[in-house]
């Protein structure tokens, strides 16, 4: 094991792009084999997909400097040479290239999570108003269900009030006349 620190350093990355090299070589290797195994069924359309989409693998392979050029337009002329043996026209034609992949938003976990507790909060305030305007409402109704009721009350209070005066009334010409009455047998 190395002692020094970059030479330390050296070995970790190496051994990194060394895995990402296989892993893009193991991809190249498992499309070639879908374009012969495509070609070996007959399937013209299905092998002509299967070489575009080696010949773009390859492509990435040498942007990451995984192959060389002029070994990935070998690589690539060679399948398309097989792919053609069985594509017709009409197979070349009928390809849709696949739609682009959406590319996701970029940036921190923490602004993603920033963005999510706006988001949450906003959610709560829309809330928070619908139940404050239902606590309005209702707090609206039971004020007119209580002056309905005070007005009751009074309406009731007054006709009480207006009974016990009849009543008082009666009660003090019924008085008169007995004492009347009163009046005239002393008399």
């Amino acid at each position: 094991m190395a002692n020094i620190k970059s030479q330390k350093k050296r070995i970790i990355t190496n051994e990194k792009r060394r895995m990402r090299n296989r892993a893009i070589k193991s991809e190249l290797k498992t499309a070639t084999r879908r374009v012969k195994d495509a070609v070996a069924a007959g399937n013209g359309a299905e092998a002509y997909s299967a070489a575009l989409k080696a010949c773009r693998l390859m492509d990435k392979a040498v942007t990451k400097g995984v192959i060389k050029k002029n070994q990935a337009a070998n690589r690539k002329s060679g399948i398309m040479r097989l792919a053609n043996t069985v594509a017709t026209d009409a197979d070349r034609a009928a390809y849709q290239k696949p739609a682009p992949k959406k590319q996701e938003k970029t940036g921190s976990k923490k602004a993603a999570a920033k963005a999510e507790r706006k988001a949450a909060l906003a959610a709560a305030s829309k809330e928070k108003a619908k139940r404050a305007e239902k606590q309005k409402k209702e707090e609206a109704a039971a004020i007119k269900r209580k002056e309905k009721a005070a007005k009751e009350a009074a309406e009731a209070e007054a006709a009480a009030a207006a009974e016990a005066a009849e009543e008082a009334q009666e009660a003090e010409t019924a008085d008169e006349a007995g004492e009347a009455a009163a009046d005239e047998s002393a008399e």
